[in-house]
């Protein structure tokens, strides 16, 4: 248990700190894009990444997920490296096939759809990124499956830098948003050589690859390529069907508000990557262990992700002003809606890893199939119509449902793990943050009241108890010290 929480320590710590650094460069690059560009530049610009979007999780069909969990296991087997680099080989040749697909039904889309000549020409340079990141999705899953996220974290700077430095130039000269891709196609060729030597350095080379072999693998990642592609459809064709049925400027207005939201699931994605290569293992050799650790990451991702949402929430229109200026305003009163989606995203994905290392990914799939077809009839319906309302109600709707599949079908485990407790605690104190917050907006500067907020919430989690003797523990873990176990006395309420 000591070694499986230093490699977890390990991974999350390395993959936190290259996200702090990812999400400091790339939301002030953000920000600057879209007052650079403006609203309607900018909302061309979403409109080529959504439908990018739209088919990138094709490119992989579920591979990278299912080598994930695959080398995990096997790399513990005296005949592990052999069967890796022969998987290696078979998902590279794969991924490479699948992502020449992919870049052509972009293409064909953009046409059918009767895009302007602009649109198409960066459609065009997306497809060329997705056959890059076809070749170093294979590298990078093998990396992650060795458990060497933190590698992959150093990548990850490496490529959100050269972009930002690269895109920064393209802003200052005027050059547009076709640039910006070429300089997003920049980072992702960084990417691609930093995964590439991580992997050859832990001798993680491409083996022969074996046809026999691609049928099972492909029947094997289907249900994770279901889960990829239907998440990707219900994150993006309401932008798609922005921009098809309202034009240019509603895009930008929404996706402005969508980028903002989008900005924070990094949070829970690094943690949830840190955890699934090595409770995959520990799956298999320790089961015992798992609730407890489901319970106290539950609980850490519900204590970030409900003060962004009740701060965010009370502070959006000041927030908006701030941060993108007048010509954005409408999209602070979209904000005010899909800022609820944060505490759904953060325990959807989660809640979908524990079924999918418990081996029961198809009920992911379809649970994520339900909820995302809801997504598309329900903006299929409705964005038309009523445009931007429509699509900000349809992506917390499309969270809430895919979480309650998720509840339902895991009712024992969420009782094991305390999961009421995990969410009633943080929400007390993130309420009274809440008011705290509106209460002293109209005195404050705005960054005052955000920080006073905070220190509000924190002082709320101690009196409250969300924050236990184990957890403190767990952060001396991280920190690289040895403990051991601490149980929390009970107290009224569940203990930790």
């Amino acid at each position: 248990m000591i070694q499986m929480g230093r490699v977890v320590a390990r991974n999350a710590a390395a993959g936190m700190a290259s996200q702090v650094a990812i999400k400091v460069l790339s939301f002030t690059f953000t920000v600057l894009v879209i007052r650079r560009l403006g609203v309607e530049t900018y909302g061309q610009y979403a409109a080529v990444s959504a439908f990018g979007a739209l088919f990138v999780s094709f490119a992989d069909l579920g591979l990278s997920t299912y080598t994930v969990r695959e080398v995990a296991r096997l790399r513990d087997r005296a005949d592990g490296p052999e069967r890796v680099r022969t998987l290696l080989a078979d998902v590279l040749l794969l991924r490479l096939i699948l992502a020449t697909m992919a870049a052509s039904m972009i293409i064909l889309t953009g046409w059918l759809t009767g895009r302007p000549p602009a649109m198409m020409l960066g459609l065009a340079l997306g497809a060329i990124g997705l056959l890059i990141y076809g070749a170093q999705g294979a590298f990078e899953a093998v990396l992650a499956g060795s458990e060497r996220l933190d590698w992959l974290a150093g990548a990850r700077v490496l490529q959100q830098l050269t972009f930002v430095v690269l895109g920064s130039v393209v802003l200052l000269l005027g050059l547009g948003y076709h640039s910006l891709i070429l300089a997003n196609i920049a980072g992702i060729l960084v990417l691609a050589a930093v995964t590439v030597r991580g992997a050859r350095r832990l001798g993680l080379r491409v083996g022969t690859p074996v046809t026999a072999h691609w049928l099972p693998l492909l029947r094997a990642a289907i249900p994770f390529g279901l889960i990829a592609l239907t998440l990707g459809l219900s994150y993006k064709f309401d932008t798609v069907l922005l921009n098809l049925f309202h034009g240019d400027a509603a895009t930008g207005i929404y996706s402005a508000a969508y980028t903002l939201i989008f900005s924070v699931a990094a949070i829970s994605n690094v943690i949830n990557t840190a955890l699934f290569p090595t409770l995959s293992r520990q799956s298999m050799l320790n089961p015992g262990a798992l609730p407890a650790v489901y319970g106290r990451s539950l609980k850490l991702l519900m204590i970030i992700a409900l003060p962004i949402a009740v701060g965010g929430w009370a502070v959006t229109p000041q927030l908006v002003g701030a941060l993108l200026g007048a010509q954005y305003a409408a999209s602070a009163q979209v904000l005010r809606v899909i800022i609820w989606v944060v505490p759904f995203m953060f325990a959807s994905e989660f809640l979908g890893y524990v079924v999918v290392i418990a081996g029961h990914e198809k009920r992911v799939a379809r649970a994520i199939i339900i909820s995302s077809s809801a997504n598309v009839l329900g903006n299929l319906l409705l964005i038309p119509r009523f445009g931007l309302p429509a699509a900000a109600i349809m992506t917390v709707l499309t969270e809430v449902v895919l979480v309650s599949q998720y509840v339902w079908m895991l009712r024992p485990e969420l009782r094991a793990m305390r999961a009421l407790d995990a969410l009633l605690r943080p929400l007390a104190a993130a309420a009274v943050m809440g008011v705290v917050c509106l209460l002293l907006l109209p005195r404050l500067p705005l960054f005052a009241t955000i920080g006073l907020s905070a220190v509000t919430y924190a002082a709320g989690l101690l009196l409250t108890g969300a924050v236990g003797a184990s957890d403190w523990a767990g952060l001396r873990a991280i920190a690289g010290r040895p403990v051991a176990v601490v149980h929390d006395q009970p107290t009224a309420a569940p203990a930790d």
